[in-house]
């Protein structure tokens, strides 16, 4: 599958002091004001500030759940999941139907690869409040990732009804058209974000992805270069250039661009994953390998980067690299991650088999897999078919070595 790796951020929701349990009228009004301003550091993304505001105001008022739950967002944010969850469950001990609680407890979740109990926490959300956007948004994300985009447009849509405004749902619409093939939709959604707001990073972004899906990089490199001269710390902008050099065939240029989201955020799993199949296709497979078990470390579940090690383990032409036990066990949690039904994932599963003399495996897997021809790029596909030729005959795949 052609990977869209980027996603459009959601406009922050900060909640009034609900549910205080303070007393004094003055103390209720410095809790709120602290609350405003905690709120303000987030959207600025200014999470340390964020939680001293909000230790403040738990000071003030220690019961109250939009503060545990706005610095578990914070947390969040910072890549403290634990912390984040605790302030989480504490907003929820404490208001039992904090939307905001549930709906960021699911994102973290969803984060974490536990898509069932995200959408649990989605659908309580919207069960205490049906017009609550941000939950429709959270939960279609969930649907997207589930490959279930009939729901994930429903709830995007139903963002809109909701919000004729909401630039967050007409980007997260047009992601799910990307997914979808429905490049002409993707590209309407893109320009009414734009519309919306001309200086939308996000809907540049998407533009561009849409026309690199089209087959005019030189449109997507445009609308990514816009991106950056809006914002030149936009990390999705330096992904999806990545993405775009990575299509070209231009691996140093992609390393750089994804190397510059480390540099923004060290903990982006996402570019990681991407650094490194950047540097397996330069031939650097150590290189790659390192990356690939940096991205596991930080969240072990991540399909990306399980088929990346698998794909390492059976096809590297360095003998001494390649592992078929490993490869095989790595790509089949990976294709039980993504519910089996990604073909790629198919692909590199069908080539640990191979890799470990399990031909009779390869051969069925790597049918099943081209049975999606569009989930290949395709340069891909039809390797992905001499492959199959190859395991009919008893013998693995080897990637060439890269020209110098």
């Amino acid at each position: 599958m052609t990977a869209i790796r980027w996603a459009s951020g959601v406009m922050l929701i900060v909640l009034a002091a609900s549910g205080s349990g303070a007393d004094d009228s003055d103390s209720a009004k410095k809790t709120e004001e602290t609350l405003k301003r905690a709120g303000q550091a987030l959207e600025k993304q200014d999470y340390d500030g964020a939680i001293a505001l909000l230790n403040e105001a738990l000071q003030l008022d220690a019961k109250n759940p939009s503060a545990y739950a706005l610095r578990g967002i914070a947390h969040s944010r910072k890549g403290e999941r634990d912390e984040a969850l605790a302030d989480y469950e504490k907003a929820l001990q404490l208001d039992a139907k904090n939307v905001l609680a549930y709906t960021s407890r699911g994102a973290l979740r969803m984060e974490s690869g536990d898509l069932d109990k995200a959408l649990d926490d989605f659908n309580k959300a919207l069960e205490i409040n049906p017009k609550y956007p941000i939950a429709y948004l959270s939960r279609g994300s969930a649907y997207t990732i589930k490959r279930d985009y009939a729901k994930a447009l429903a709830d995007f849509t139903k963002v809109i009804e909701l919000d004729p405004q909401s630039i967050a749902a007409y980007a997260n619409r047009g992601q799910t058209y990307l997914y979808n093939h429905d490049l002409d939709k993707a590209l309407a959604d893109f320009d009414k974000a734009l519309e919306i707001e001309p200086k939308f990073v996000g809907g540049h972004i998407g533009r561009g992805v849409v026309f690199q899906e089209k087959g005019d990089l030189e449109k997507a490199f445009k609308e990514f270069n816009k991106a950056l001269a809006l914002d030149p710390k936009s990390a999705e902008a330096y992904q999806a250039r990545g993405d775009a050099w990575m299509e070209k065939e231009e691996y140093d240029k992609a390393i750089a661009d994804y190397s510059h989201v480390l540099k923004l955020h060290p903990k982006d799993v996402r570019a990681l994953v991407s650094r490194a199949e950047a540097c397996t296709e330069k031939g650097d497979y150590e290189k790659g390998i390192t990356d690939f078990q940096e991205a596991l470390k930080l969240h072990a579940n991540n399909p990306e980067a399980l088929a990346g090690l698998a794909w390492i383990w059976a096809t590297c032409p360095k003998a001494e690299l390649r592992d078929g036990k490993k490869a095989v066990a790595y790509a089949e949690k990976a294709c039980k991650l993504t519910e089996f039904k990604d073909a790629t994932f198919l692909d590199t599963l069908a080539a640990a088999y191979a890799e470990n003399g399990q031909f009779d495996e390869a051969i069925k897997t790597q049918k099943e897999a081209l049975k999606s021809p569009d989930d290949f790029p395709k340069k891909e596909l039809e390797k992905a078919k001499l492959r199959l030729q190859l395991y009919k005959q008893g013998k693995p795949y080897r990637q060439s070595e890269p020209h110098p």
